[in-house]
């Protein structure tokens, strides 16, 4: 197997830039750019040169002896300062000795094919560097941990008893009586039930992982842009008293220690001036659509306009009314006010309380993670539902040929079964460097 690398860290300048190596000549790499062995799992200072032996950087770097390694190889992780040019540097010079850039989730995949980690833990490492929220953060280090696994190979235990027994029914039934399945109808039921929650779970765990998205929306000049501004603190969006300032939606990141609230600010809605305005309209109305929250955002000092008043009513989607402008109008007037500060921190408190989402959610939960573990999921459950009903009427033979299946399903969940081109659709989706 080919030797990789690849940066650890995000793009860009910083304090540290990691690059992480995997494979047979880690070793040999070693003792090329540093010049003598390194001590498995402890971080050393050293100089690290390259293949003509000029020193690159001063770097800190950790070898971790395969198999007690995350990919099951001989890894070498080097913290070099934090330079773009210096990192392609190093990995420039180290494609001089064969070492090939790494693959999108290539480690990942390394340490599942060499058992470090099951599919869904691979696939809950995606999950973790994913994670919008607290919750769903804890969620996904849950699934890391192995939870899903855990359940999982309870239910294929569980199936494996039951359809024993109905294959045992079976053979007694050539010798004699009509067979019986009723022994087995408690194990499926139970079964069944604990793929139903499995499956409740993982909508609950979208909900939960999901950045709340909240829309700024109003008639032009509410005051939309100027709030985005002033909650996040600084002039990022564009604001003018001339109308249709902002012409398309334009999403900014709200953040807080939970997590982050996506502001969504949006383009004025009333008669259009011009096709741009319609079609910015048009967006706009799209937009409302796919948030949680939307913010009707109003001038206060006046009666709602039947436009305004039909954004409070949007179908399906909660929605609040927000008077704005409140330093231009009479002392006692409920309103915001981007200029003194009025009703700011409240608003802020209550767009942090979205971040906390199904109050009843248990991060500890297994849940599903992923469409193809839904999948897999649905698949086992409807089996299993074939099976009972099947059980129900008789048909033992029936009945273990649909269990069988369910158990096949089970294995496709937790990877045991996956074809070449599933695993690289799932790890295509992961960074360079996991």
């Amino acid at each position: 197997m080919s030797t990789i690398a690849a940066p650890a860290t995000a793009p860009g300048r910083a304090a540290i830039a990691m690059v992480r190596l995997s494979g047979p000549l880690v070793e040999a790499l070693i003792a090329s750019r540093i010049g003598r062995a390194l001590e498995p799992r402890r971080a050393t200072r050293v100089r690290w040169r390259d293949r003509e032996g000029h020193d690159l950087d001063d770097a800190v770097a950790v070898f971790w002896k395969g198999p007690k390694s995350y990919t099951g190889e001989d890894v070498l992780e080097l913290s070099l300062h934090g330079n773009p040019l210096l990192v392609r540097t190093v990995l420039a010079d180290l494609a001089l000795d064969g070492v090939r850039l790494a693959a999108p989730g290539e480690f990942t995949r390394r340490a599942l094919e060499h058992g470090k980690l099951s599919l869904s833990q691979a696939e809950a490492v995606a999950a973790v560097v994913d994670a919008e929220t607290r919750s769903g953060l804890a969620a996904a280090r849950h699934q890391l941990s192995g939870g899903l696994d855990a359940v999982a190979r309870t239910l294929r235990g569980r199936l494996l008893e039951a359809s024993a027994l109905l294959e045992l029914e079976t053979d007694f039934a050539e010798e004699e009586a009509v067979p019986d399945a009723s022994r087995v109808l408690p194990s499926l039921d139970s079964s069944l039930a604990s793929l139903d929650q499995l499956l409740a779970g993982q909508e609950r765990l979208l909900r939960q992982n999901l950045s709340p998205r909240v829309a700024l929306a109003g008639r032009p000049n509410a005051g939309k842009s100027s709030l985005a501004n002033a909650l996040l603190g600084e002039d990022r969006l564009l604001v003018s008293p001339q109308r249709g300032t902002t012409r398309d939606w334009v999403e900014v990141p709200l953040v807080f220690p939970e997590g982050v609230v996506t502001l969504v600010d949006t383009a004025g809605l009333g008669t259009a001036q011009d096709e741009i305005d319609a079609a910015a309209q048009e967006r706009t109305r799209r937009e409302l659509e796919r948030v949680q929250l939307v913010l009707v955002l109003a001038e206060a000092g006046r009666e709602l306009a039947p436009d305004e008043e039909a954004l409070l009513s949007l179908a399906g989607r909660p929605t609040r009314l927000l008077r704005t402008k409140g330093d231009l109008h009479p002392e006692g007037c409920e309103a915001l006010s981007v200029h003194t500060g009025k009703g700011l921190p409240e608003l802020r408190q209550q767009l942090q309380a979205l971040l906390k989402g199904d109050e009843g959610f248990d991060p500890a939960a297994v849940a599903l993670g992923t469409a193809r573990q839904r999948n897999s999921a649905q698949e086992a459950r409807s089996r299993l539902a074939d099976a009972i009903a099947e059980a129900h009427a008789g048909r033992v033979e029936l009945a273990a040929h649909h269990v069988r299946h369910a158990q096949a399903a089970l294995a496709e969940l937790v990877g045991e079964t996956t074809d070449e081109e599933l695993l690289e659709t799932i790890f295509s989706h992961f960074c360079i460097g996991k």
